[in-house]
């Protein structure tokens, strides 16, 4: 018996299509966690949903927009916890720096789900376009500020988040240490135009204790090999 899941959570007030998708979702999320992505089939998804093979085509072409829209939906949800996080925050150099660390903490504190994202943030566009949202609201708050004194435009943006992508790689292959967040938000920050001092205090400050929970999901999602370098 499948339990209730995040995407069956957050379907429950809405219509009878969404309950039925948001359930399929949360099979997925199972048999992927329980089998990996590959060995996942369709026939088991609808399966473990109780439901016909012809209802997942209802809502989905095939595996691979399920997989999709999973790992975007929970990607949603931890960009929401890392957001909620800093609801009290209005500093962007201390945005940048604690959203750049938190994320590459998801490398230390829930591994298999780091690879999942970093596999399906080169796949899929509507996963990278969610995350560069966030960021480019952070950095133009900077500029705002006056704290950032460099142009916004698209060829930072991608260059800002592929060095947070490289750097998850690094601590997901075991090639970078817990250092690896603290040292690439005063990078990031530098680069920015933020005084060398302040970036180096900012990047290096110590967090408080913050978990990045996905209620109702599994905690380990069984891994594909990350590619070697």
């Amino acid at each position: 018996m499948l339990a209730t899941g995040l995407f069956s959570n957050e379907a429950r007030n809405l219509g009878k299509s969404a309950r039925t998708r948001a359930r399929l979702m949360d099979a997925a999320v199972e048999l992927f966690a329980r089998d990996g992505f590959k060995a996942a089939s369709v026939n088991e998804i609808a399966k473990l949903a109780e439901m016909a093979n012809g209802t997942f085509y209802v809502h989905f072409r095939d595996k691979r927009e399920i997989v999709q829209a999973v790992t975007l939906g929970i990607a949603q949800e931890l960009a929401r916890q890392l957001d909620e996080a800093m609801v009290d925050i209005d500093d962007a150099v201390e945005r940048v720096s604690m959203a750049t660390r938190r994320f590459l903490d998801l490398a230390l504190t829930s591994p298999d789900w780091g690879r999942a994202f970093f596999r399906a943030a080169w796949a899929f566009r509507d996963l990278r376009e969610n995350m560069l949202s966030f960021l480019r609201a952070d950095l133009e708050r900077g500029r705002d500020q006056g704290a950032f004194t460099v142009e916004i435009d698209d060829v930072l943006i991608d260059t800002f988040a592929s060095m947070i992508m490289g750097a998850l790689f690094g601590r997901l292959a075991g090639d970078f240490g817990p250092e690896a967040g603290a040292r690439v938000a005063e990078l990031q920050l530098r680069m920015l135009g933020v005084p060398p001092q302040r970036a180096h205090a900012v990047a290096n400050r110590q967090l408080p204790e913050l978990r990045l929970t996905i209620a109702a999901l599994p905690k380990q999602l069984k891994p594909d090999p990350v590619p070697s370098r």
